[in-house]
């Protein structure tokens, strides 16, 4: 047995601020269960409260310089264990957080998948009826719909009245919807 085992609390303090070995191993002798038993009661693993009780005689050692010799070094070991707890419940909070927030968009980031298939697809199948379109009638659709302008710029530019813009456009929004399939008529009607 180690013969500093005996000694208070106030006498090892002092002997491991000055990096006593001997004194170290007699704190976490005296100590280790009732560390291990109230991280126990908190934790619910065996394993987890083992850990706790490692890294609360861990920052002990790298703080002993800080150590008051009139506290006991029992107050010290238990402030750090229920620092350790709380720490343990909030990162387990945003883990937890974290893995709800994944379950929750995974089912999202899968429908926006299969939404940029469909979309794709569906931009294919548009392209490949416009070519079918009229030149004029095909000219005035893609100006109107993939280069965003109005009915008035289209007209302006091609030196077209508004009536013959709007016809075009009308034209072009018919034949396409006509020849979708079923599944993409649904989308855009």
């Amino acid at each position: 047995m180690n013969p500093k085992f005996l000694y208070s609390d106030k006498r090892l303090i002092t002997d491991l601020k000055n990096g006593d070995k001997k004194a170290f191993e007699a704190i976490f002798s005296r100590y280790k269960n009732r560390i291990y038993y109230f991280a126990l009661k908190y934790l619910h693993s065996a394993v987890e409260a083992e850990e706790l009780v490692q890294n609360t005689y861990i920052s002990l050692w790298e703080h002993r310089h800080l150590l008051n010799e009139q506290l006991p070094v029992k107050s010290y070991l238990f402030k750090i264990a229920v620092n350790s707890v709380y720490n343990y419940y909030k990162h387990e909070a945003i883990r937890k957080k974290y893995l709800d927030r994944l379950l929750y968009s995974y089912p999202d980031m899968e429908n926006t998948t299969q939404n940029s298939v469909e979309e794709s697809e569906l931009h294919k199948m548009i392209d490949t009826l416009m070519e079918n379109l009229p030149l004029k009638q095909r000219l005035v659709f893609n100006m109107s719909r993939w280069e965003g302008l109005s009915h008035t710029e289209i007209a302006k530019r091609l030196n077209l009245s508004l009536r013959t813009v709007e016809n075009q456009i009308y034209r072009a929004l018919k034949y396409i919807k006509e020849n979708l399939s079923e599944e993409y008529r649904i989308w855009n009607s």
